[in-house]
This record gives C-alpha cells, sequence and structure tokens, in this order.
C-alpha cells in the first residue's frame, strides 16, 4: 500500500508541475510573439487552455491527500474525537459515491465525444482527449479519498485534538 501511494503521489505531482511548467512557456511565447514580434503564434493559448483543464482535474485527488480543500468545520471541531472521525468518515463516503458517478459520466461523455469525432479548433486534437481530464481525474481523486479515509482511521486521536477548533 505505500509503494502504490508512493507512485501515485509522485506520478500525480509530476504530472501536474509538469503541465503547470508547459502551461507558462506556452503563456510566455503567446505573450512574447504577440507583443514584441508583433504576430500571435497560433495554437498556444488553446494548448494552455487544455492542460489548465488537465491540471485542474488531476489537482483534485491531491487537495484531499493535503486536506487542502475548503470545508466548514466549525460544528465538527466542537464534537468527540470519535463522532468527528464518524462524520468525515460519512462525508468520505457521499464524496465517494458522487466521484464514481462523475467517473462514469465522464467516461460516458469522452464515448459520446469519440463517436463525434470533433477536432479542436487550432491544434487539430480529437476533442475527446481534452474531455477524458475528468473521468481520469475523479478516478484518482477516488483512490485519494479511499487513501484519506484509511488514514483518518491511523490517525492518532492527539493530533485530531491539536488541530482542535478555531474559536
Amino acid at each position: 500500500m505505500r509503494y502504490l501511494k508512493s507512485i501515485l503521489n509522485h506520478f500525480e505531482k509530476v504530472l501536474i508541475t509538469l503541465s503547470m511548467i508547459i502551461m507558462v512557456v506556452l503563456i510566455f511565447i503567446q505573450v512574447f510573439t504577440r507583443y514584441v514580434m508583433g504576430d500571435a503564434m497560433t495554437g498556444t493559448e488553446e494548448a494552455a487552455r487544455y492542460l489548465f483543464i488537465w491540471l485542474i482535474f488531476l489537482s483534485i485527488g491531491i487537495g484531499f491527500s493535503d486536506k487542502a480543500h475548503i470545508s466548514i468545520d466549525i460544528v465538527i471541531d466542537r464534537l468527540p474525537i470519535a463522532t468527528q472521525k464518524a462524520l468525515r468518515q460519512f462525508v468520505y463516503i457521499l464524496l465517494f459515491g458522487i466521484f464514481i458517478f462523475f467517473t462514469y459520466q465522464g467516461y460516458l461523455l469522452v464515448d459520446n465525444m469519440m463517436g463525434f469525432g470533433q477536432n479542436s479548433a487550432t491544434l487539430q486534437i480529437p476533442m475527446w482527449v481534452v474531455y477524458l481530464s475528468l473521468p481520469i481525474g475523479f478516478l484518482f481523486a477516488s483512490l485519494r479519498l479511499i487513501q484519506t479515509s484509511l488514514n483518518l482511521w491511523k490517525e492518532d486521536d492527539k493530533e485530531m485534538e491539536e488541530e482542535g477548533p478555531i474559536l
């Protein structure tokens, strides 16, 4: 499990980092060619947009493992530790169901897009490649949610008490 976690963690972070670097370089090239050379390079804006879409969906799972998603926990923090864990587990189960639903719907969307044969305007890449970010991103998020759910019960109760309520 630890080996799988390490591979998944590095794989996602490497993909996200590479996407961000390539996106920044593409936008820099776009701005440079537009304002310095006087004529914008075609395709860079579209490529950066599609990379950004992939970046967003791949980052959902990392947010769960790092506990970086926004949450309102003013009520939960005031409950006993066992109740906090039970409520968080309940939320994780609900989210897992939603993520599986989104993964399945994303698969259906990609399947439809493959049937349409639509290509992007400038780069002429198949649009299903862009839409593939939805099922893959939510599949990774589902795996991260399982990981976070398992880690919830491994956490030391003292760690949760130290985090405690804000007020």
